[in-house]
């Protein structure tokens, strides 16, 4: 089976495998996948360094649910490669699931289809979505899509810039700053990926970030408070300090959940302090109305919004 990609075909959040929709399918960001109202969803999981030769047989069965007696699964080829493809009840409860499993001896792809028990037009939907599908071996994912968490650059004129592996750090800046010189000043904010930490400590790390932001003997001022109940623990404090004649301002967010912690910080520095001055007024004239200045920390706090981690 070697599918032709062609103008109907999209492709999935955070993978190069490429579907011909059914209706209702949109992009669901806290997974690589598609999803619609009636809980029907398609989600593309890869195994790097994997020996799918090995496993084949077997990569099907553990995804299903044990009452799952009679399992439909086939071999075939798919794309030109060696592909297993399984169906029957799901581990959640009132679902069916379809896999697809292709790869070779240095890594496979996990294609899942889950839709509503014994609903048979969204059965044959997702067949088709799954067997019709085309995988694009070379193509490279935007690196935002491949993170473990889910956030919004939505109207704000940030952008991913930078991933450091070593310490799961993600850095965002102003649109056009990628590759600049570094620059002590500049705006940035960074999300840091780090497992269950518990809150003091969390919070240790976010003073000891602000603290790197304030000359030594220099006032420093936060804010802190605890956010609502929600299913993730946050906390959040912002704030100023004075650092070598600029006033930097300072946003930081913690998210806590069973799998991970989220580190959010963000600063904006002020003008120097010789050219925030006002110029006087001419003599004779009345000094211009001054309107109060926006909120600097305004995008950090509508990006930090929509962080969570992805499901």
């Amino acid at each position: 089976m070697r599918s032709t990609l062609t103008a109907r075909h999209r492709r999935v959040p955070g993978s190069t495998f490429y579907v011909r929709a059914a209706p209702g399918y949109v992009a669901e960001e806290s997974l690589n996948g598609l999803a619609r109202p009636d809980g029907s969803l398609l989600e593309v999981l890869r195994v790097p360094e994997g020996n799918f030769l090995k496993v084949r047989t077997l990569v099907v069965e553990q995804y299903l649910a044990k009452r799952a007696t009679q399992v439909q699964q086939h071999e075939l080829q798919f794309n030109g490669y060696p592909a297993v493809f399984g169906q029957g009840a799901s581990l959640e409860p009132g679902k069916d699931l379809m896999v697809l499993a292709f790869g070779d001896s240095v890594g496979f792809t996990l294609v899942f289809g889950l839709y509503p028990d014994s609903d048979a037009a969204a059965e044959a939907e997702l067949r088709q979505m799954l067997l019709g599908g085309y995988y694009d071996a070379r193509g490279q994912v935007p690196p935002l899509e491949l993170a473990p968490f889910v956030i919004s650059l939505a109207g704000t004129p940030y952008q991913l810039l930078e991933v450091r592996p070593a310490d799961k750090t993600y850095v965002f800046g102003p649109a056009g700053s990628a590759g600049a010189v570094p620059d002590t000043f500049a705006t940035r904010f960074t999300v840091q990926v780090l497992p269950p930490t518990p809150p003091d400590e969390a919070r240790q790390r976010l003073l000891r970030r602000a603290q790197a932001l304030t000359t030594p003997g220099a006032l420093l001022q936060s804010q802190e408070r605890q956010l609502p109940p929600s299913p993730a623990y946050g906390y959040e404090v912002s704030g100023s300090s004075n650092l070598r004649g600029r006033r930097p301002g300072f946003y930081q967010l913690i998210r806590t959940d069973e799998d991970a912690t989220l580190i959010f910080h963000g600063v904006v520095f002020g003008a120097p302090a010789a050219a925030a001055r006002p110029t006087p007024p001419a003599k004779g004239r009345k000094p211009a109305v001054v309107k109060p200045a926006a909120d600097p920390l305004a995008d950090f706090r509508k990006v930090a919004a929509t962080l969570r981690m992805k499901r």
